[in-house]
């Protein structure tokens, strides 16, 4: 229990008005750390430039929680 209580403190992207359930809680830190991987890959962030496309991202959010 101890444990769980570490991730929620850590993972931002957890609903703060309800109680998750444990296989959310575990959904959340996956999409997490699948974000801060993909962040790190990009590198550091840049001032977005008028001649730059806007940019998509590879996995739709939909499908980047593995465990439904």
């Amino acid at each position: 229990k101890g444990c769980y209580s570490r991730l929620r403190a850590l993972v931002p992207t957890l609903p703060r008005h309800r109680r998750v359930s444990k296989v959310e809680l575990l959904q959340h830190v996956i999409d997490y750390i699948w974000d801060l991987q993909l962040a790190l890959q990009r590198g550091p962030p840049r001032p977005p430039s008028a001649a730059d496309p806007p940019e998509a991202p590879c996995i739709p959010a939909a499908d980047r929680i593995l465990c439904r």
